[in-house]
């Protein structure tokens, strides 16, 4: 029994060196990823030529006076707002326009290089208008009532005191009026001067 055992194992331990040992396949490195395409270069765009003003145009400078601007129409269309300066075409019609809607018609503008200036309602100016007016309108009519009263009936004192009276008055009623429409708002065209200043080349007007 002792020598069964014995060639049982070693017939056993035979078959197994026996047996074909089958190889593990290798692991397979990985290909190296390819590059990238360097990107194409993207092309400028070629800069646009600056538009021309059209033949008889006016170079205009629109400025205002005040702190307070004034929208530029173009046959009643917004071009710009004070201060600006622009090619105003020929046969365009130039209207000034406030924030209050006070609207000012400039007209068509002469050929050349001009200003423009756009002047706001003077409110002190007018209202001191108002009162000189009021004030030397009712002298005007007390010297004339004197005037003809004294003079018709032969009262010397009050001829002259109505004379007096209505010719102050006139004056004083002739500068009030002067006053007044010099505080109203209006627009001007003013002939360009070129100036240099540094670096810097423009227009100017005759204010």
């Amino acid at each position: 029994m002792p020598k069964l055992g014995t060639v049982v194992v070693a017939t056993t331990f035979a078959g197994l060196l026996a047996r074909p040992v089958h190889a593990q396949p290798g692991m397979e490195q990985p290909a190296e990823a390819a590059p990238a395409p360097a990107p194409e270069p993207v092309a400028e765009p070629a800069p646009q030529p600056a538009p021309q003003p059209a033949p008889g145009s006016t170079q205009a400078t629109f400025v205002s006076t005040s702190s307070q601007p004034w929208e530029v129409l173009l046959d009643r269309h917004p071009a710009c707002e004070t201060p600006c300066s622009l090619y105003v075409p020929p046969m365009r019609f130039v209207t000034l326009r406030s924030r209050d809607r006070v609207l000012l018609e400039v007209g068509y503008l002469p050929q050349g290089s001009v200003v423009v200036r756009g002047s706001h309602l003077a409110d002190g100016a007018y209202a001191g208008g108002i009162v000189g007016t009021t004030f030397s309108g009712m002298g005007l009519a007390t010297g004339i009532t004197l005037t003809a009263v004294g003079c018709a009936t032969d009262r010397s004192v009050m001829c002259k005191a109505g004379l007096i009276t209505g010719g102050v008055s006139a004056v004083g009623l002739y500068l009030s009026i002067r006053l007044m429409l010099s505080a109203v708002p209006r627009a001007e065209v003013l002939p360009a001067r070129p100036y240099v200043a540094g670096n810097s080349v423009g227009f100017a007007g005759t204010f």
